[in-house]
């Protein structure tokens, strides 16, 4: 507890100062504040994204990228979709012009420049680092009681890979081979691969991020079917997100559970890890165990009878229960907070400039979308204090 409260009293006086010396001054000069603005503000402040910005050109000196590193996390904070909209809103705003590093209409550029001043962000993981920075400074300290993971589809305007169909191979006997007969082994899953790997950059060299085709059921049992990749995201109490993996639509949820698990566990310290049916595996269990969590994981019944009546059993169980105001197993409760991850998706696509990417390539897409877990991750923990 002794260095829980000074981690989150350091955002505090921040917070203070900022409300009591530095908003009057900037109301002084630029009128005053919305609280888009004051939100901005507050985020550029924490994030200090120009740290890990520098140019090492010779010739040909490139104009100064932190205004552009500033207004990226701006466009991601006023909720707009394309660069030419923050371009526009940049001419027109007066405060958000300020705000970013730019004195005139006029200092604004092109947007090709915009977008290679992006590109070379998305090649450095600019946005990806400025996270780690701000939880490492501000919440590496703080015990959490819930991790949950989950993906959310990232549909883009893009061609999917084309995936050369394998040769249909003649079904073999089960059984011992006869004699003299050889067999191709069985391919490990990514999954079995992945629990003897010591690091997260192992993990997911096995994951693919090139454009895909996904296949999900929603809620209401419907198939759904994008073109694109997923976000495969790691929330805490608070819709805090911690960690966040980019990937293709085609790749299955659980094949970066394990890096998402060891990624947060070295980030910040935290009791449970819940998951969904999608992440049904022993061994994501026994990975949670191994680093000092307990998993609570939804049954996924493949196909299989005997799991649909024990599902079945527990649904019937827990209707009666409620019926007599019983008090019911603590997963149930524990379970229900894994809701987090899915508010996090929420305001990343409502509320934070992701609902449609318009930037082809793995990097670029990874960039627009860790620049919304950024702003997301300061929004919600600055919550934590105030």
């Amino acid at each position: 507890m002794s260095k829980i409260i000074p981690s989150l009293s350091k955002m505090w006086l921040k917070i203070t100062n900022l409300e009591n010396s530095l908003f009057p001054q900037l109301q002084a000069s630029l009128g005053v504040l919305s609280p888009k603005e004051e939100k901005l503000i507050k985020i550029l402040d924490f994030a200090q994204i120009e740290q890990f910005i520098c140019d090492t050109h010779v010739t040909n000196i490139p104009k100064d990228r932190v205004p552009f590193a500033r207004a990226f996390i701006a466009k991601s904070v006023y909720n707009l979709q394309t660069t030419s909209d923050l371009i526009d809103r940049l001419k027109i705003d007066r405060t958000l012009r300020v705000l970013c590093g730019w004195r005139h209409a006029s200092d604004i550029v092109s947007e090709s420049t915009f977008s290679r001043a992006f590109k070379e962000f998305s090649e450095i993981n600019l946005a990806a680092k400025t996270h780690d920075k701000f939880i490492s400074k501000y919440l590496s300290d703080i015990i959490f009681f819930y991790n949950a993971s989950d993906a959310t589809k990232i549909p883009l305007r893009e061609k999917p890979l084309k995936v050369e169909k394998e040769e249909k191979k003649t079904k073999l006997k089960r059984g011992r081979p006869k004699k003299g007969e050889t067999r191709e082994p069985i391919k490990p899953t990514i999954l079995n691969q992945q629990k003897d790997m010591q690091t997260v950059e192992e993990m997911l060299s096995l994951v693919s991020t090139k454009c895909g085709v996904g296949v999900k059921q929603n809620s209401k049992g419907n198939r759904e079917i994008w073109i694109g990749g997923k976000l495969h995201i790691s929330a805490v109490d608070g819709d805090i997100p911690i960690a966040a993996f980019y990937s293709g639509a085609n790749v299955h949820d659980s094949s970066v559970a394990l890096p998402l698990i060891q990624e947060t566990s070295k980030k910040v310290n935290y009791l449970y890890d819940l998951q969904d049916a999608g992440y049904d595996a022993d061994i994501i269990r026994e990975f949670s165990q191994k680093h000092g969590h307990r998993p609570i994981i939804d049954i996924n019944p493949k196909n299989s009878q005997m799991l649909r009546d024990k599902i079945q059993l527990a649904e019937d169980e827990k209707k009666k229960f409620e019926y007599f105001n019983l008090p019911q197993s603590s997963d149930i409760h524990h379970y229900n907070q894994r809701s987090m991850v899915e508010r996090v998706n929420k305001y990343l696509k409502d509320d934070f400039g992701c609902d449609k990417i318009y930037y082809q390539g793995a990097t670029k897409v990874a960039s627009v979308l860790a620049f919304g877990i950024l702003s997301i991750c300061i929004h919600q923990s600055l919550k934590l204090v105030t």
